[in-house]
């Protein structure tokens, strides 16, 4: 449909049901084009079929190609290394796949309890991106509060989907953690790790 057509770059959405898939996968096919300096089309006839076609730059010949963009991959530092703490693991794939096209060194957790052992094991994390809604467990921001007493110079990225809860943990958390809605591009968490990781 011509709804689904406007949208169906974006992270995330998806004409599934909820539980069975993330998103259509064409938010990568754009970062991909639009990293390498080209273009995309997406025609579809409802009911037909649809057509994805990607322009992609050629060199002029015996000329060098054009320099690539620069991507959100570029400025995040390379080898930061994340625990990441989602409870979809639907959403907690599609996180992983970004931060391992940014070079982080990833290690993830399903629940607040399950973290809290991941850093038992393996303590020294730059950075702990976690959502706020843990499911029935332990919520994301008491989760951060116990981590931060652990290690003070760990780096917070705190997510959420529901506006309420950013309010919330804006109020109670400290200024030096960051706070993300999603779903998040691809760059919105480039930048946001970018803040906590390398502040100015």
């Amino acid at each position: 449909s011509a709804q689904t057509r406007e949208r169906a770059f974006e992270p995330f959405f998806t004409t599934k049901e909820p539980g069975r898939g993330t998103g259509l996968g064409l938010s990568a096919v754009y970062g991909f084009i639009k990293q390498s300096r080209g273009a995309v089309t997406l025609d579809s006839v409802l009911g037909s079929g649809t057509t994805v076609t990607l322009y992609l730059p050629r060199p002029v010949q015996g000329g060098s190609p054009p320099p690539a963009e620069p991507t959100s991959g570029s400025i995040v530092p390379v080898g930061v290394t994340v625990l990441l703490v989602e409870d979809d693991a639907e959403v907690r794939t599609v996180m992983r796949r970004f931060l391992d096209a940014f070079g982080c060194l990833v290690s993830e957790a399903a629940s607040g309890e399950q973290a809290l052992l991941v850093l038992d094991a393996k303590p020294g994390f730059d950075l702990l991106l976690t959502d706020i809604a843990l499911g029935t467990g332990m919520r994301g921001t008491e989760l951060a509060a116990r981590v931060h007493a652990r290690s003070p110079a760990i780096a917070i990225v705190l997510m959420s989907g529901y506006p309420a809860e950013l309010l919330d943990a804006d109020r109670d958390s400290p200024q030096t953690w960051e706070l993300l809605r999603k779903p998040c591009t691809r760059e919105e968490l480039a930048q946001a790790i970018v803040r906590v990781v390398s502040p100015a």
